[in-house]
């Protein structure tokens, strides 16, 4: 561009900057490529602030990932395995699908890694810990009248909640639709900038955030590059229209089912009034 000086006239070359939309890091393709081992770094300032403890050690150990080649598969399988500290296991999930039995994978999920600590021989107390946190993108109906991002849920006594039968079993759900409140609220904590991060990237929140947390920075631009690949790009539109797609099943098979128990209702009361 042309720079009016006191000498005269310069030619200075500047570089524009493109604007990208950033994909969504909850998109779970998005997020197995964005927390991994080769960015260990990042992993760990990540669940540092989920768990909003020190992580001193960690080691990164998940079984499979959604593959390139294969992008419409789930596999069923959890997005981010840890050993922390060498004392508790923590497995990341994010689920963006309602489901009906979620509640039960995830102790399905629990119950899974907890078990295959022991071998045959060993003493049940060389279990270590295990810690789910799932992060949804929707309210669970026990969660809802907390009306709360992060709910924790352990073994304790009925009558007596102080009392914690023990502390190797803990489940975290963070609901991705109560960030906005909660980041409003504290928009120091870290957990609550690593949440509006995964909620939505492009958001004037995480331009903010950007200013305070060099880590989501970091993870901004990782997305950025990402965002520039058009293979990555392309898979991620193939899986986040596959979970447009069923969300919409799924909710319709929700008004179906209504208007088929009215019409049973509407029947039975017929009966009755004759």
């Amino acid at each position: 561009m042309l720079k009016i000086s006191k000498g005269g006239v310069s030619l200075k070359e500047t570089k524009m900057e493109k604007e990208v939309k950033l994909l969504q890091p909850k998109i779970d393709i998005v997020f197995q490529s964005l927390f991994n081992a080769k960015n260990k770094e990042l992993t760990k300032s990540f669940i540092e602030a989920l768990l909003e403890e020190k992580v001193e050690s960690i080691v990164i150990n998940n079984e499979k990932e959604i593959t390139r080649d294969k992008p419409m598969n789930k596999l069923g399988i959890l997005d981010l395995e840890l050993d922390i500290n060498d004392k508790e296991k923590v497995d990341v999930e994010v689920q963006l699908l309602k489901n009906d039995e979620f509640t039960y994978r995830l102790m399905y999920y629990w119950s899974r890694i907890y078990a295959k600590q022991i071998q045959r021989g060993d003493t049940y107390n060389k279990a270590r810990k295990v810690v789910i946190i799932a992060i949804t993108d929707f309210e669970i109906d026990v969660t809802k009248e907390l009306k709360r991002m992060e709910t924790i849920w352990n073994v304790r006594e009925k009558e007596n909640p102080e009392k914690v039968l023990t502390d190797v079993f803990e489940i975290r759900i963070i609901n991705l639709k109560r960030v906005r409140e909660a980041y409003q609220k504290d928009k120091d904590n870290k957990k609550n900038q690593w949440v509006m991060f995964l909620e939505d990237p492009n958001s004037k929140e995480v331009k903010e955030i950007m200013e305070k947390n060099e880590d989501v920075k970091k993870a901004v631009i990782t997305v950025r590059e990402m965002s520039e690949d058009e293979k990555m790009e392309r898979l991620a539109e193939l899986r986040q229209k596959a979970i447009m797609d069923e969300k919409a099943l799924y909710n319709t098979g929700i008004r179906e089912g209504t208007e088929i128990g009215k019409e049973l209702r509407n029947k039975r009361n017929k009966k009755r009034n004759y």
